[in-house]
C-alpha cells in the first residue's frame, strides 16, 4: 500500500515537471523574448519615423495649399478698379464711360440713357495654370455688362470681347470730354423747370385743395406724383444747378419770406400766380461750345423764343459728382 502510493506520487511530480520544463535550458525563451523586444522597438521607431515623415508631409501640404489658395486669390494680383478711374470715350461711337475712385462706374451713351454699377476684378483659369484677370463690369442688380482683361499697366485703351465688341479710349487731355447733346438737354430742360416754378407752373397742382398763408398768398396743393415736397424739387433742380447758382438766382423758391414753394402738413405746395416767365426754349437741339469756360467748363447754346424774337440764352456748366451742372446763364434779360 505504501510503495504504491509512493510510486503514484513520483509518477505526478515528473508530470508535473514535463510539462513546466524542469531541467531544460530556458536560453530558447529567452532568445525569443529578446527578439520579440527587439521587433517591438523596431516596429516602434518604424511608427514614429512614419508619424513624422507624415508631420513632415502635412506641413508641406498645408504651405503647398495656402501658396495654391494665395495664386488662386484674385487680390494678390495687382489690379484694382482704381486703375480705371477717369474718363472714357467710345472709340467710334462717342459714348462716355466714367469711372469713380471707389469703383462705381456710369455710362453715357450719346443719344440719350445711362447705365450704373460697379468694377470688380475677376479671374478666369487657363490651360497652363495660369490666371486671366478682367474688369468685370456689373450693374446694379449684379448682371454682368461686360468684361475687359487686365493688362500690363500704364494703359490707355481697353477693349471687350462681349456686347460685340467694345474699345473705350482713356482721357488723357486733362479736361473733361464736353457734355453730349442729351446731357445739354437735361441742363436746358432743368433750367426751364426753374423758371415756370418761379412763374407758378412747373408742377401740376390740385387748385381744390388750397392753402392760404396770414398774408393772402394762396398756394395750390401739388398733384404730382414725382414732386411732394421741397426737398424732391431741391433735389431735382440740384442735380444740374451747381449749389452757388440755385441760391444766387432761385433762392425765393424755397425758405424766403415769400418762398414759390412750401410744405404743409408735409406735403408740396405752390404758389398759385401765374406770370410771365423769362424763357420759352425752342425744340432745336443745343449746342455745346467746345471752347473751355475754366479748365473743366463748357458752354452750352440754347435758342430761346423771345415774344417772336429768336435770341440764344449761353449757360455756362461745370461738371460736378459726375453731371454737368450750370454755374452761370448769360441772357438778354
Amino acid at each position: 500500500m505504501k510503495r504504491t502510493t509512493l510510486k503514484l506520487t513520483l509518477t505526478f511530480i515528473l508530470a508535473v515537471c514535463t510539462l513546466a520544463g524542469c531541467g531544460k535550458d530556458d536560453s530558447e525563451h529567452q532568445i525569443n523574448y529578446k527578439n520579440n523586444t527587439a521587433a517591438s522597438t523596431a516596429a516602434s521607431a518604424s511608427s514614429e519615423s512614419s508619424s513624422a515623415a507624415a508631420a513632415a508631409s502635412s506641413e508641406n501640404t498645408e504651405a503647398v495649399t495656402t501658396q495654391s489658395e494665395a495664386s488662386n486669390d484674385v487680390t494678390s494680383y495687382d489690379y484694382s478698379a482704381a486703375d480705371l478711374a477717369g474718363e472714357w470715350m467710345q472709340k467710334d461711337i462717342g459714348n462716355i464711360l466714367t469711372v469713380n475712385d471707389d469703383g462705381t462706374f456710369s455710362l453715357q451713351y450719346r443719344n440719350g440713357g445711362t447705365r450704373f454699377g460697379t468694377v470688380k476684378i475677376d479671374a478666369e483659369d487657363k490651360t497652363d495654370g495660369t490666371k486671366t484677370c478682367f474688369y468685370s463690369f456689373y450693374e446694379s442688380d449684379n448682371t454682368l455688362w461686360a468684361q475687359f482683361a487686365c493688362s500690363e499697366k500704364p494703359f490707355d485703351e481697353i477693349s471687350s470681347e462681349n456686347e460685340g465688341g467694345m474699345t473705350f479710349i482713356r482721357n488723357t487731355t486733362g479736361k473733361y470730354l464736353a457734355p453730349s447733346i442729351p446731357e445739354a438737354k437735361d441742363v436746358r430742360d432743368t433750367l426751364a423747370f426753374a423758371d415756370r416754378l418761379m412763374s407758378g407752373g412747373g408742377v401740376d397742382t390740385d387748385t381744390a385743395s388750397e392753402y392760404t398763408t396770414d398774408d393772402g398768398t394762396v398756394y395750390h396743393k401739388s398733384a404730382s406724383g414725382f414732386y411732394k415736397t421741397t426737398d424732391s424739387v431741391r433735389q431735382y433742380l440740384r442735380e444740374h444747378m451747381t449749389e452757388q447758382f440755385l441760391s444766387s438766382e432761385y433762392a425765393s423758391l424755397f425758405g424766403t419770406e415769400h418762398p414759390k414753394c412750401i410744405d404743409v402738413d408735409g406735403e408740396l405746395y405752390i404758389e398759385y400766380r401765374p406770370i410771365g416767365g423769362r424763357y420759352s426754349f425752342t425744340d432745336e437741339d443745343p449746342a455745346v461750345d467746345a471752347s473751355a469756360v475754366n479748365d473743366s467748363g463748357y458752354s452750352i447754346k440754347i435758342k430761346n423764343n423771345d415774344y417772336g424774337a429768336e435770341d440764344t440764352v449761353v449757360v455756362e456748366v461745370v461738371k460736378e459728382d459726375g453731371k454737368w451742372k450750370i454755374s452761370d446763364v448769360a441772357d438778354s434779360f
